[in-house]
């Protein structure tokens, strides 16, 4: 092995040690991470409701989002959206400056 070889080995395995060591070490006042049941779909956090509204809120959202990847009309979207506000009583709303899909109960409330 030449000088070359082992400079990298050496900075390579220098570097994953100390990427380990870091993540293995925990911050004092406890661990950083949220568990997964606290994750809920698009990295939101559900606001208001209760398990079995949040439950049939992640169903619409995601029904409504494969329907819009899958390339489907305006109107069918708004079909959707009249199903699911007769069915569950919620609808799926798109924030103007970002983009992204929320969804919220007949009253306005935002659910997740």
């Amino acid at each position: 092995m030449n000088t070359t070889w082992k400079k990298i080995l050496l900075i390579f395995g220098g570097g994953y040690i100390i990427y380990w060591t870091f993540t293995k070490i925990r911050p004092f006042a406890g661990s950083t991470k949220t568990p997964k049941s606290d994750k809920s779909v698009g990295g939101e956090k559900s606001f208001s409701g209760s398990e079995e509204q949040n439950k049939n809120a992640m169903m619409v959202l995601r029904a409504y989002q494969m329907a819009k990847r899958n390339g489907e009309s305006k109107e069918f979207l708004s079909e959707l959206n009249q199903e699911t506000a007769k069915e569950f009583g919620l609808k799926v709303m798109n924030d103007k400056g970002s983009g992204k899909c929320f969804v919220v109960d007949m009253n306005g409330n935002k659910v997740l």
